[in-house]
């Protein structure tokens, strides 16, 4: 922990937020644990509450554990509209950049992330550490180096924003990570740790699969499906979450039509050079929203925009051509990272 860098843009940042100020967080689409508890940190650190400093997201919480801890922690986020954020005085971002929201939010004044690959920020505050596993360790160095008090609420839900962004200390884990899990560890709640961990399942969700596990294939490590309609979008993530554990299976793709859009999870091990987020934002990134981590992701795009590009929007096309669609790009990533592999050892 670099605690004399810390205390300098912990000093930068109080410096920033006068205390009239109406001050916004603004959490990527869908947030994840890592940003819902790096908000709730960042809170803490201005020494604002719910009223004083709201959070937001343009689109809101679906996966069931992290509804789960939406639910357990109280933490509250609104829906994001352009213009009310035009009001506020400051707009925060924590486990995001600027660039992910293009048209949407044209302005930010502190941005706190981990996530490589983003174009520069010219916000008044930057703190962007991409060596390390999670935002909310960055977090919890802030409030070591600050001598703020973590609450049991906090510690919980930096606790599990680590365990979720490093895949339970397996995936980019660093020193500083393990740091800040010790840290965390013995002030957490465990019990609502398993809860978070270990949410109920819609009854939707086994009649879904009923319906879609007969005509499963699994072509090169690659399994693809097309749920048609659903009620939640959650459900396309929960199928995805699940026919990841079938034997032989390394990627996932899993669509939906949720109103007039179509839904794609992707899930995948992170192995071999394979990345979910840039798969998705090389596939879809012309026609709709993209993105994510190195094995999750997703893609959310107006049914008139993949017609209009692939033809047809019909259930089992649609299903076809994914899966069309992902072999060829896995190929091309493993070639890719062959080739990378081969250069830097002299091949």
């Amino acid at each position: 922990m670099d605690q004399a860098y810390t205390k300098q843009k912990l000093k930068e940042l109080r410096a920033l937020v006068d205390e009239g100020d109406r001050v916004a967080i603004v959490l990527q689409d869908d947030p994840d644990p890592d940003a819902m508890a790096s908000a709730m940190a960042l809170r803490t650190l201005l020494g604002r509450n719910k009223l004083t400093t709201p959070l937001f997201s343009f689109k809101p919480v679906t996966r069931p554990e992290n509804r789960t801890m939406v639910h357990l922690l109280e933490i509250d986020i609104e829906p994001a509209e352009s213009a009310e954020l035009d009001e506020y005085d400051k707009i925060a971002m924590v486990d995001v950049q600027p660039a992910f929201f293009g048209d949407k939010l044209t302005r930010a004044h502190i941005v706190i992330d981990h996530h490589p690959n983003y174009e520069p920020s010219d916000a008044p505050f930057v703190d962007v550490r991409t060596k390390y596993g999670a935002t909310s360790t960055i977090m919890t160095e802030y409030l070591i180096t600050a001598n703020e008090r973590i609450s049991e609420r906090l510690a919980t839900a930096l606790l599990y924003g680590i365990r979720s962004d490093t895949l339970a200390l397996s995936r980019r884990v660093t020193d500083d990570d393990l740091q800040a899990f010790v840290t965390l560890y013995p002030i957490a709640n465990y019990n609502m740790l398993k809860q978070i961990e270990r949410p109920e399942l819609p009854a939707e969700f086994a009649r879904i699969l009923s319906r879609a596990l007969g005509r499963i294939e699994v072509i090169d490590g690659l399994a693809v499906l097309n749920l048609g309609q659903v009620e939640r979008d959650d459900i396309i993530v929960q199928v995805a979450d699940f026919c990841l554990q079938f034997e032989g299976v390394e990627w996932v793709a899993v669509a939906g039509k949720l109103g007039s859009d179509l839904v794609i999870a992707v899930r995948n091990y992170g192995m071999s050079g394979d990345n979910a987020g840039e798969a998705v934002q090389n596939l879809f990134g012309d026609i709709g929203s993209a993105g994510g981590h190195r094995n999750m992701a997703k893609a959310v795009i107006k049914q008139t925009a993949w017609r209009r590009r692939e033809g047809s929007t019909r259930d089992r096309f649609v299903e076809e051509r994914l899966r069309e669609l992902f072999l060829a790009e896995i190929s091309g990533e493993r070639k890719s990272h062959e080739s990378r592999l081969a250069s830097r050892n002299g091949g």
